[in-house]
């Protein structure tokens, strides 16, 4: 008697499971895959108006996006549909990042946070008529070479430069995210900075860029000086650095969020 209410109990919590949303890691099946993993693909699906949730942390290096496609949908008759618009929620640390939505395809902006943070996603299939919406998700990292390392929101935790190497990096959101660098002359010289807004153009969006004779002094000829999108290398004035001095760079600001852009430094006569 009891094992048996036991396992009616069981074959209940099941099929809210599956209600709710069904999941499988492309190709193998899977009961609960909350929790993603960087780069690997999960499908599941929804019902009309049904949601899904889940949990990643930020990866260890480079930067992430959300990608989110509607590969599939069914109507009760077995019809195959075009779907209605879902809806992609994506927040790291509760605090809600922006997604863009292309048809059956939405997908975020890219962001890069220090490791090991809290992301949530939430998936809200399409409203109207009935039918089983079919999903691929996948948080996508990409590392590129000599790319920013978080947490440098600030000058004591800033990034090391060296002379002849391309560096480059995301800001994430205004007001909350300020990417440091910093640069120890190796020989006594005149030294340029470039920095870059490598994002689209037709945006409009642009950062400042300051740098810092120490951790806490303005240089003043290279105060909030403004990098525009579609620009291409902002110049600050050279500086004249003895050896082993350093400078700061600070990149803050931006119009909008998650602005990629591009750092170097030369020695000049």
């Amino acid at each position: 008697m009891k094992k048996s209410f036991a396992t009616k109990v069981k074959a209940l919590v099941l099929a809210l499971s599956v209600f709710s949303c069904s999941f499988a890691v492309n190709p193998a099946e899977v009961k609960a895959a909350t929790n993603l993993n960087m780069n690997q693909p999960y499908s599941f699906t929804l019902k009309t108006n049904g949601s899904c949730d889940f949990t990643f942390q930020t990866p260890a290096s480079g930067y992430f996006k959300v990608d989110l496609q509607v590969t599939n949908c069914i109507d009760n008759d077995g019809k195959h549909l075009t779907p209605n618009p879902s809806q992609l929620d994506l927040s790291v640390d509760n605090q809600l990042l922006d997604t863009d939505l292309d048809g059956s395809h939405s997908v975020s902006h890219s962001y890069a946070y220090a490791p090991g943070k809290t992301g949530s996603i939430h998936v809200i299939a399409g409203t109207g008529y009935a039918a089983t919406y079919y999903y691929k998700l996948t948080v996508v990292n990409e590392t590129p070479a000599n790319f920013e390392s978080e947490d440098n929101n600030t000058a004591k935790a800033a990034n090391k430069i060296v002379t002849k190497k391309l560096y480059s990096g995301i800001l994430n959101k205004k007001n909350d995210d300020e990417d440091w660098y910093l640069f120890k002359a190796p020989k006594t010289g005149n030294y340029k900075f470039y920095i870059q807004n490598t994002d689209d153009a037709a945006t409009g969006d642009f950062f400042y860029v300051t740098g810092y004779k120490s951790k806490t002094k303005v240089d003043k000829k290279n105060s909030f000086k403004t990098a525009h999108a579609g620009k291409g290398f902002l110049t600050l004035k050279k500086v004249k650095l003895k050896k082993g001095k350093k400078y700061f760079i600070r990149i803050s600001s931006p119009l909008y969020e998650s602005i990629p852009y591009e750092i170097k430094v030369k020695k000049v006569k």
